[in-house]
Order: structure tokens, then C-alpha cells, then sequence
């Protein structure tokens, strides 16, 4: 298993109803990961109604799990984790099919029971996210799991039988739906589904999360609707209102129609209508405004539970409680630079930055290496918006333009301008705070210099820097000292004690 996980690679392979999907990672030596390579093949292996895995359709897989066999053994992945959801697991053949998988591709895969899908998929979307309360679904062609947290404390796991591809089988003629199906359809959907009440559900703060084929090719077409400026999924937000329209545009469409539709394909245009349906009718049901998408889901939980708990995953012993733990694990804090930590909370005692603006100066001055290469204003943009943080759209945008505010102030008005439909108007004066201890963390960190700050009245900060006289930049440093008084509208003064190290900070405090 995965206890001995090093610098190494891992691939997680998912045999879904719908489709079969690998993922190949690189692990670090602290278990964290990130994806390198996909793979998906549609397989329909759900299709038909009698829930035995077809000849050809098994033939399918197979030949799809030899391709993927190659390339792991191409690759030289170290560490291989195969799980099987609702398909298989419902199949009266499933035994005779998982054993000749096994002889045929060396993949021995785990079939998972309706729970551990649920826990699964919950925990790569909320180790992601790191939000407490959620109702979280995973719509997938088979089954759809609902996980339902409270301050992170699990309250309710579900599994229903409101897969997208088992829908469409059967409610459609064919390959569209009638609108007796569609009453019908609607009618099943709404008596499947739990209520508030059955969940218990309570409290104002909850956020529904959701993963799936469906929500995504739902996601992107309404970006490519609204020229939404970023090509990105994860954390991204839809409406309520958005989600019930989308629904009612590709039910009164045929499938050949929405084929046509450029962010769907022929694969994901036979399932959307009844997929769609049952995200648009669980939101509503549910009362929610909005949804987040997450770009993580089954895949990445898995190989987070594979890491983190190896003996108890293979032993199929994997409870909510070690979900829990895991979230809890992955979800700490991010600690602000020890160079500039006591600075950073002292401006948020001051009342000169707001507890939002902490935040992000702490994922900003985390990100404060990539300013050493800095020459490409996009590579740093998208750099760091490639990864998929817990931080809001809006709020990756505000820390990746802060960086590039601190060195190149016209480009970053440029792309202010470029994505003022995600940000706020008060986010163009939080990038100039946040750029503005930004270059004074940059000076800090670069020349190891630690500084003690004292706070002399609510508009004026003294700060005593501790320096190596053959590394500190003096001059740099009164600009950036300037530049800060003129964004926070204070005094700063500064007394530099060279070759002296009297001073010991409070330490890396972490930021919630």
C-alpha cells in the first residue's frame, strides 16, 4: 500500500457507471499530491435494465483497462488503487467480472459499498474546500451520494438511485425524453429525494457542494454562456436560479442538438437532461440559493484515505470518523511568514487590514518564492490559479494580483480591469494593502532579516529590523516602508540594528 509513499507516483482508477477514469499523481514525502495525467473512456458498463454487465460492454472495459495498464507500467507508477462504484456493485456478475479484470490487467479493484462512495467522494471535495457545514452530492451515472456535515461533524450519508445514465435508460424513449417522461422523471426524482427535515438540516451557514460529470459540463457551458474570464472549475459558484434553467434548456433539446453544443460532447449530451435534473431539482428541494463545484471528488479522496490510512483502507475499515480526521489533517491553517507575522497581525489589531485581508496575505506571502522568477505576468497569473485552492475564485485573484501589483503595478491594473467581472470594487484598494506587505515580507524573506513592530497610537507603527549589513537593501526597503504609508495612510518609522539579533518573533501564527 501507500504507507511507504515518497516522492513517487500514484494512480487512482475509478470504474464508474458511465465512464472509467484514471488519474496518475505525483506524491510528496508528506502524502500531498497533485494530479499529472487523465484518463476517461465512456464505458457504459450501467446500460441496460437487468444490472449484468454485458459482454461488450465488459469487453469495453477491459480494453480500456489494458490501455491503462500500459500506462502505468509506462509511467513506472509505484502505487496503484482501483475502486468500482454503483455498476458493479449492483451487478449479479460482478464477481466473475472483477476476476477476470484481475487476470487479464493485474488492476484488483475495490469494490466500494454505497457508504464508502459517499465518504469517499465527500472527502477529496472537502479537504479541498475546507467549509464546516455542507451538503454535499456526487451525481454520477449510477447513484447519487449525499453527505451531510455540520461543523465538519458527519450527520447523514445517503445513496440513491438517481444516477444520470440509470434515468436516462429509464425514463427516455431512446435517446430523448417524451414529456410524459419527463413528468415522470420529475414525479421519481422529487419522491427519491430527502427532505430538510429527514437530513436535519438546520442553521443558516451551510453551503452545498457538488461533484460530477454533469455539474461540470453544466459549469462550463454556463462559462462559455457568460465569457466568464477564467477557465476554471473548482470553487467556482451557480445559481440556483442558473442551475433550474439550464435544466429546462437541455430537456427542450433533443440529444442530438445538445451534441452540437461545443463544452458537451456526444458522451456527456446523452445523460445532461436527467442529470441536470436532479441537481436542479435537490437544490430547490433544499432551499439552497447557490452551489459550489469541486473539481475533487472520489479519486482524490481515495488516494487521500490510501495515504493517510492504509491498513484500516485496505481492511475496508474506513468510517466517517477517519474522514473526519482527514478533513481536519488537510484543513490546517495557513501560517503567515514568520518574517512578517507579528507585522501582519499587528496592522489587523490596528484595524488597517480587516481579518478577510489576513487571510489572503497569509496565502500571498506563502506564494512569495514565485516572485524570484518573475518575468511573465501570465505565468505567474496562472501559476497560481492553476491549483485548486480552498480560497474563493475571487479571492485567488485578489492574492495572484497583489503578487504581481508588488512588482509590476500597470500590468496588474491591466488585469484588474480584465477580471472586473469577478472582483469587487473594494478588492482594487485589499490588492494594494496586500501588495504593499507584500514587497516588505519579499525584503524580509529573501535576506532572512526578522523585525520587531510596535504600534505608537492608532496611525503610527515603529519598526526595529534586526539586519545582516552585506545583505539588507536600505534604500529598497524606505520605498517599501513609503509606499506602505501612503496605501494604509499611517506613519511608519524604522531603526535598523545591524549585525544584531536580539529580537525573537512570536513565531509562524497560523491564520483560520
Amino acid at each position: 500500500m501507500l504507507e511507504s509513499a515518497k516522492n513517487t507516483k500514484a494512480s487512482v482508477i475509478d470504474l464508474g457507471s458511465n465512464s472509467v477514469k484514471m488519474t496518475n499523481y505525483n506524491v510528496d514525502s508528506h502524502s500531498s499530491y497533485k494530479p499529472y495525467h487523465q484518463e476517461s473512456v465512456r464505458v457504459k458498463l450501467a446500460e441496460g435494465k437487468d444490472r449484468i454487465i454485458s459482454d461488450n460492454r465488459a469487453e469495453k472495459t477491459l480494453e480500456t483497462l489494458k490501455l491503462f495498464r500500459n500506462i502505468v507500467d509506462f509511467e513506472q507508477i509505484d502505487y496503484v488503487i482501483a475502486v468500482a462504484t454503483s455498476a458493479v456493485r449492483d451487478a449479479s456478475n460482478k464477481d466473475d467480472f472483477i476476476g477476470r479484470i484481475r487476470l487479464e490487467t493485474g488492476f484488483d479493484f475495490k469494490v466500494l459499498s454505497e457508504h464508502e462512495e459517499a465518504l469517499f467522494s465527500y472527502a477529496g471535495a472537502i479537504r479541498s474546500l475546507n467549509l464546516p457545514s455542507v451538503v454535499f452530492f456526487d451525481i454520477g451515472g449510477g447513484s447519487l451520494e449525499i453527505v451531510y456535515s455540520k461543523n465538519f461533524e458527519i450527520q447523514s450519508v445517503l445513496s440513491l438511485p438517481l444516477g444520470s445514465l440509470r434515468l436516462t435508460e429509464q425514463f427516455s424513449s431512446g435517446s430523448d425524453f417524451p414529456e410524459s417522461g419527463i413528468s415522470n422523471m420529475r414525479s421519481y426524482i422529487r419522491k427519491c429525494l430527502p427532505s430538510r427535515e429527514s437530513l436535519g438540516l438546520s442553521g443558516s451557514d451551510t453551503v452545498m457542494v457538488g461533484v460530477g460529470g454533469t455539474l461540470r459540463a453544466l459549469a462550463k457551458y454556463e462559462q462559455a454562456y457568460d465569457h466568464y474570464p477564467l477557465t476554471k472549475l473548482h470553487n467556482y459558484s451557480m445559481s440556483c436560479e442558473s442551475l433550474e434553467l439550464l435544466s429546462q434548456y437541455f430537456l427542450s433539446r433533443t440529444t442530438q442538438e445538445i451534441t452540437k453544443i461545443k463544452s458537451m460532447g456526444t458522451g456527456r449530451a446523452y445523460t445532461v437532461q436527467a442529470g441536470s435534473m436532479v441537481i436542479s431539482e435537490l437544490v430547490n428541494l433544499l432551499g439552497f440559493q447557490s452551489l459550489v463545484v469541486s473539481a475533487h471528488g472520489l479519486r482524490e479522496g481515495t488516494l487521500s484515505l490510501s495515504l493517510q490510512y492504509p491498513d484500516d483502507f485496505a481492511a475496508h475499515k474506513i468510517d466517517a470518523e477517519h474522514v473526519q480526521d482527514l478533513i481536519h489533517i488537510s484543513c490546517q491553517p495557513e501560517p503567515v511568514s514568520e518574517y512578517v507575522g507579528d507585522i501582519v497581525n499587528l496592522l489587523f489589531v490596528m484595524e488597517l487590514i480587516t481579518d478577510k485581508e489576513r487571510i489572503l496575505l497569509a496565502h500571498a506571502t506563502a506564494q512569495i518564492d514565485k516572485l524570484s522568477s518573475f518575468r511573465d505576468v501570465d505565468n505567474v497569473l496562472y501559476m497560481i490559479l492553476d491549483d485548486d485552492s480552498l480560497l474563493s475564485h475571487r479571492e485567488q485573484l485578489v492574492v495572484a494580483l497583489s503578487l504581481i501589483y508588488s512588482k509590476k503595478k500597470k500590468k496588474a491594473e491591466v488585469l484588474i480591469t480584465r477580471f472586473e467581472k469577478i472582483l469587487k470594487q473594494s478588492d482594487r484598494k485589499s490588492i494594494k494593502k496586500i501588495s504593499s506587505v507584500v514587497s516588505l515580507c519579499d525584503i524580509f524573506h529573501k535576506t532572512r532579516t526578522l523585525v520587531k513592530p510596535k504600534s505608537e497610537g492608532s496611525s503610527s507603527l515603529s519598526l526595529d529590523v534586526y539586519a545582516s549589513k552585506n545583505t539588507f537593501p536600505e534604500v529598497l526597503f524606505q520605498q517599501v516602508c513609503s509606499r506602505m504609508e501612503n496605501v494604509l495612510g499611517i506613519a511608519i518609522k524604522s531603526k535598523i540594528y545591524y549585525g544584531q539579533s536580539g529580537y525573537t518573533p512570536q513565531g509562524q501564527q497560523d491564520v483560520p
